[in-house]
């Protein structure tokens, strides 16, 4: 089947810069319904970072050890620390801003 969109952008980074920002509230959220962290706060950037370092190190070197279906693209982490910085690290923050 042919992909709509033949872009290398969309098919392999884009989902990578995303993956932070979609990942970490549900995470944090778990964290706080298991009492690890205060209800309703924001992100804060120990978090974020910390996120995005286990991320990092599960995907982009533990599993390829794994399955020979997983590859190990350190531009992928690279694309995380985007995600992570422009989308979880403003985005979630901007309320906090004045």
């Amino acid at each position: 089947m042919k992909s709509v969109f033949d872009d290398a952008f969309l098919h392999g980074t884009f989902n990578d810069l995303l993956l932070i920002p979609a990942a970490l509230p549900w995470v944090l959220w778990v964290q706080s319904k298991w009492g690890w962290r205060p209800p309703d706060a924001y992100p804060t950037s120990g978090e974020i970072v910390g996120h995005l370092l286990v991320w990092s190190v599960i995907a982009e070197g533990v599993m390829p050890l794994l399955s020979p279906r997983f590859t190990a693209d350190w531009l992928d982490a690279a694309a995380y620390a985007v995600g992570a910085g422009m989308a979880a690290g403003f985005w979630m923050n901007a309320k906090r801003r004045p």
